[in-house]
């Protein structure tokens, strides 16, 4: 074996690490403790020979880190099909499910959808990933996912979309800003605010009001690093409500009127084909769940 062949998880660790820009969080999504994670990568560095990452708060790839995501990426998704494939002809079931979805569905509804999935499917392997919505569909096109919860970020005639139900946009800041107490603004109210963009705001172009927010200085795709910045009162941001995930007690959502926006949530897949019977019970699934949830 080559001394610097890795064990997939090693492959993992890395990508969550990267993805989460932390060690903590990266530790609780694989249920490990943090010192194992940071081994695992400290192993990598040091047979490789580079550094990965910089350690800070969030710990960011460095330049050969950046250069090795997509390689990592691709093994992660190879093994996780050939593992999908060994695995149903084992155990003669649909064996592997990979969905994406916003964080919002993530942190909303995902733990109560996968405790009724498996109750029906307790054999699947199933893979979920959070993204904003335009790395869910890129999920959905490049295969990596066969089911995606998000809003339209394009046009694109090779996804199919679904609604599930409407959010409203308002302003998100710290709960100390002068703002935070308003029942509801207007977007003349918030346009010379130091607003933090985000890929959320590609929904806003058709509002003439919402201009402004073309020309943040800074803009983050990140959300935790964003609700990072926010809590560090950094700036400001537009976000729909549902898109400031729970528990976050030190930043305010603040309805926008003159006009109010909303965006549509709803299930992305890919229009030529057909689910697969564990993806499809997971769409009935969804549309009962998430449907009772905004009806009820």
């Amino acid at each position: 074996m080559a001394d610097n062949a890795f064990s997939i998880n090693h492959y993992r660790y890395f990508l969550w690490v990267a993805e989460t820009g932390s060690f903590r969080l990266a530790a609780e999504r694989a249920h490990r403790s943090q010192p194992a994670i940071s081994l695992a990568i400290r192993e990598m560095e040091e047979r490789l020979g580079q550094k990965l990452f910089v350690r800070g708060s969030p710990v960011v790839p460095t330049a050969f880190g950046i250069s090795c995501l997509t390689l990592a990426q691709q093994l992660v998704d190879h093994a996780d099909q050939v593992s999908s494939t060994m695995g149903s002809i084992a155990r003669n079931d649909s064996g592997f499910l990979s969905m994406a979805c916003v964080m919002s569905a993530a942190t909303h509804w995902m733990p109560g959808l996968v405790r009724s999935y498996r109750q029906r499917y307790p054999n699947v392997m199933l893979n979920i990933r959070d993204d904003n919505s335009e790395g869910v569909e890129q999920m959905l096109l490049r295969g990596q996912a066969e089911l995606g919860i998000c809003s339209t970020v394009s046009d694109n005639s090779a996804l199919s979309f679904q609604p599930l139900f409407k959010d409203e946009f308002g302003l998100v800041c710290h709960r100390d800003h002068p703002l935070a107490t308003a029942g509801r603004l207007t977007w003349k109210d918030i346009a010379h605010l130091p607003h933090i963009g985000t890929v959320a705001h590609r929904q806003l172009a058709s509002c003439p009001q919402a201009a402004f927010l073309s020309e943040c200085r800074l803009y983050i795709a990140n959300m935790l690093t964003l609700i990072a910045m926010l809590r560090q009162q950094m700036g400001v941001t537009v976000l729909a409500r549902l898109g400031l995930p729970p528990d976050q007690n030190e930043l305010t959502f603040v309805p926008l009127d003159s006009p109010g926006v909303e965006r549509t949530l709803g299930l992305r897949m890919r229009a030529d084909r057909t689910l697969s019977p564990a993806a499809e019970y997971m769409r009935q699934l969804v549309l009962a769940e998430i449907g009772h949830s905004q009806t009820g």
